[in-house]
């Protein structure tokens, strides 16, 4: 972390109103390195994980699904058998499972 990051880690730190803000700024801090290490890993594999909603999220069309799958205004998990991705465990699948780039 650089003296400039640290600064402004330093500076939300101070400011935040109680303890839990203070937290929620340390641990954003430290997850922001290797969230936007997994969104450059995601974007060069071609999965638009992190301009997509997860199933359950309110929905317009299924472009707006990570699963791609839009029912009723919400984003719905993949069945047994869809493609899915692996890194992400099974996280859009109704099984919470993915094996072989497929939902189980």
């Amino acid at each position: 972390m650089d003296s400039r990051r640290f600064e402004a880690l330093s500076r939300r730190v101070g400011e935040a109103a109680n303890r839990r803000a203070a937290v929620t700024a340390v641990a954003a801090a430290l997850a922001a390195p290797v969230l936007g290490r997994l969104a450059a890993d995601e974007a060069a594999a071609g999965v638009p994980i992190a301009n997509c909603k997860a199933p359950g999220k309110k929905c317009s069309s299924n472009r707006r699904c990570c699963s791609g799958r839009c029912k009723k205004g919400r984003c719905i998990c993949s069945k047994k058998g869809r493609p899915c991705w692996t890194p992400l465990e099974g996280a859009l699948c109704c099984s919470q499972r993915c094996n072989n780039g497929k939902c189980s």
